[in-house]
């Protein structure tokens, strides 16, 4: 999943042209996560390429040098994203997103991939820019991983708000907002999900019952922008 976002992201920097890539915005900032009863805190850093007036590209990475799992220990996090928006209108459109999220901690590594997609919505809050995301998302990629560890199946829905706060004549402050709600599948017992390398489980021939739960996290940052497009939309 992260060849393909890099892959994508080399691909925009070669295919448009100078005057695009004059009214980009490029951001780097501060930012944190408290999400089903796990915490991190990193730095954020991306590019967001608006084209033909209708259309945005963005990149994102996203990289904690600090992150706690309950019962796992601590660690590092990262995680990468690629999506962009389609505006039918001055404030209505839709907005799209793939990530592919990792963490690394004294017991156990994880990758898990996710997807969003839903309704964006554009319109000028103090006098500044903001946006609004209502979408839905889900993990995909679902399954144990080499080294044993489940997926949690999430599904569920994401509000998102960015905020551009206030500009100098070189860059922007604006603030992003993200609060995640959904269900997920809690882990089962060790012993047949395939940590321990013994077959069956939640494999194909599984039989261990794996119990829903509603979880849910917040996501905050304040983010520098530059560029020509850095105090718009």
């Amino acid at each position: 999943m992260k060849k393909l976002i890099f892959a994508l992201a080399l691909t925009v920097a070669m295919m448009f042209p100078t005057h695009v890539k004059a009214q980009a915005r490029e951001f780097v900032g501060a930012s944190g996560v408290a999400a089903f009863d796990n915490y991190s805190a990193g730095v954020t850093a991306g590019v967001e390429y608006p084209f033909l007036k209708h259309f945005e590209l963005d990149l994102k990475d996203t990289f904690s040098p600090i992150t706690e799992h309950v019962a796992l220990g601590t660690g590092r996090a990262n995680s990468t994203a690629a999506g962009g928006f389609i505006w039918f209108s001055k404030s209505l459109g839709i907005h799209g997103e793939a990530t592919d999220s990792m963490y690394d901690v004294t017991k156990v590594s994880k990758d898990a991939n996710y997807a969003f997609g839903g309704l964006a919505y554009r319109t000028i809050l103090g006098g500044m820019p903001a946006r609004f995301t209502f979408e839905y998302s889900r993990e995909f990629n679902n399954g144990i991983s080499p080294n044993g560890v489940e997926s949690s199946h999430f599904q569920g829905g994401d509000v998102g708000f960015t905020n551009v706060f206030g500009c100098t004549k070189h860059m922007c402050v604006r603030t992003t907002e993200d609060i995640t709600f959904g269900r997920v599948l809690e882990q089962s017992n060790p012993r047949c999900d395939g940590t321990f390398g013994i077959t069956g489980g939640n494999g194909p021939n599984g039989t261990c019952y794996r119990t829903g739960a509603i979880s849910g996290g917040a996501m905050a940052s304040i983010q520098f922008v530059f560029g020509k497009g850095r105090a718009s939309f």
